[in-house]
């Protein structure tokens, strides 16, 4: 985890001290089934690509003579679908993770499932973004 994501999560306000400890195994997480993010994260892959070029990134690989990075995403979320923390679990890029947090806090923020459970609840999804580096 890096030291920006290990920052974003500390000074994240969770509603409540019975907030469930970030998971460590994905596999344990329930994946959010048609989540919109997944759809719509390619249309970000232009600015990611900036992002990844200009820091010290590591985790796209060639896929069909393109760059393919994929962020495995994990979200504490509220009954009603709020999103209390967001953690990008693999993006190996401090921009790139910020970037990401901040579409998905700002353009998303509606588009969590509403679960009605009385306390927060770590789900999961992933975000996709694929460029070319070709002139």
């Amino acid at each position: 985890m890096t030291m920006l994501l290990s920052l974003m999560l500390a000074a994240t306000p969770v509603a409540g001290a019975d907030a469930p400890p970030m998971p460590t195994d994905l596999a344990s997480v329930p994946v959010i089934e048609g989540w919109l993010g997944r759809k719509i994260s390619p249309r970000w892959s232009e600015d990611v690509a900036k992002l990844y070029r200009r820091g010290d990134c590591s985790g796209a690989v060639p896929y069909e003579g393109s760059r393919l990075l994929e962020i495995g995403m994990l979200f504490l979320l509220t009954g009603d679908g709020k999103p209390l923390k967001v953690a990008p679990v693999n993006a190996r890029c401090p921009g790139v993770e910020k970037f990401v947090s901040g579409r998905i806090l700002g353009s998303l923020r509606g588009s969590f499932p509403k679960t009605g459970a009385a306390q927060p609840r770590w789900m999961r999804s992933q975000v996709r973004f694929l460029w070319s580096d070709a002139p």
